[in-house]
């Protein structure tokens, strides 16, 4: 399962989009002003393919945009449209011979929270592992 994240982490990185980026359990300290994506991976549980040697799984990998409270949306959503054109359903990210396909996609509605505009991205993924 690790490599799935890996594959939708240097995905994001790859493409480019400017943000620094909060990773999972390593200390981020926000700079006032400037935005930034935290990078979440959401797995469900592994089943059984078939009786051989594969596995299915499917999860959700979150991209949490935040910028400037008080700027007003466009840029967040401007932002979010570009990656999810990068991250388009049936696109397939890799890492070590491990790959998962995007199956959905979607953009939640802003939020204020703790002086940060919060857009949720969120790519919905199936992953087949081998055993």
């Amino acid at each position: 399962m690790i490599k799935v994240d890996q594959a939708f982490i240097q995905a994001f990185i790859n493409g480019g989009f400017g943000l620094e980026i909060a990773h999972e359990n390593i200390l981020y300290e926000p700079t006032t002003g400037t935005e930034y994506a935290e990078l979440i991976n959401i797995p469900n549980d592994i089943t059984p393919l078939s009786l051989n040697d594969t596995d299915e799984t499917d999860g959700l990998m979150r991209i949490i945009l935040r910028y400037p409270e008080n700027e007003g949306a466009i840029q967040a959503k401007t932002k979010a449209d570009e990656i999810m054109a990068v991250f388009k359903i049936g696109s397939r990210v890799c890492y070590s011979s491990q790959c998962a396909t995007v199956t959905r996609i979607s953009r939640q509605k802003g939020v204020a929270e703790d002086g940060w505009h919060k857009t949720v991205v969120t790519i919905g993924y199936r992953a087949f592992i081998a055993r």
